[in-house]
């Protein structure tokens, strides 16, 4: 499905979940929800949570279908650095990614300038605006002129896309900016 918003072009595969029942609490009062996801939405999840490597691979199988006209298109694929900089999730779908589309990546192209709190758990839209502002870093020297593809694994609001493609185009100089999403939630906050 496309995604709107200052990049050029944005696109994610599939929705992350069906559907989600509070199941009830843990031990420590936490809840506890019974969730059914898209089948690319349990593959993100069983790579992300459960480090299943086959699950990465069918993943970028099922998004170089989707992709596969854009090979070569890209000068760059660049990971959105995560709120948790140990998590390499967007790092390898990026490098994978590169690789289908005979492309580059880099890891220090686009780079956080601080640690934000991690995005999943701030629901106020003002917020993850204010968490987000100026937190970005983009290198001219890799960046300037090319056309870039930003790879996220989960798209919620946009807000973390947005503040990214901004400093790509404005503190890198981007040719072109455009966005690629494993999987969309249905909350938009």
């Amino acid at each position: 499905m496309r995604i709107d918003g200052p990049w050029k072009a944005g696109l994610v595969l599939d929705w992350h979940t069906i559907e989600s029942k509070l199941a009830g609490e843990n031990e420590f009062g936490h809840p506890v929800f019974e969730t059914r996801r898209t089948e690319i939405g349990e593959l993100l999840y069983q790579f992300k949570y459960r480090s299943n490597q086959q699950a990465l691979n069918q993943l970028l199988a099922l998004a170089m279908q989707r992709m596969a006209k854009a090979k070569g298109k890209f000068g760059l694929v660049l990971p959105v650095p995560p709120s948790n900089p140990i998590r390499t999730v967007t790092q390898q779908i990026a490098a994978g990614l590169a690789l289908g589309l005979a492309s580059r990546t880099s890891t220090t192209a686009l780079t956080k300038v601080r640690p934000t709190d991690e995005l999943k758990s701030v629901t106020d839209p003002a917020r993850r605006k204010d968490l987000l502002s100026g937190v970005f870093a983009a290198a001219p020297a890799q960046i300037r002129g090319k056309s870039i593809l930003l790879v996220d694994d989960l798209y919620r609001s946009g807000a973390t896309l947005e503040a990214a493609t901004e400093a790509a185009y404005h503190q890198g100089g981007a040719g072109a900016v455009y966005v690629f999403a494993v999987t969309r939630t249905r909350v938009h906050r």
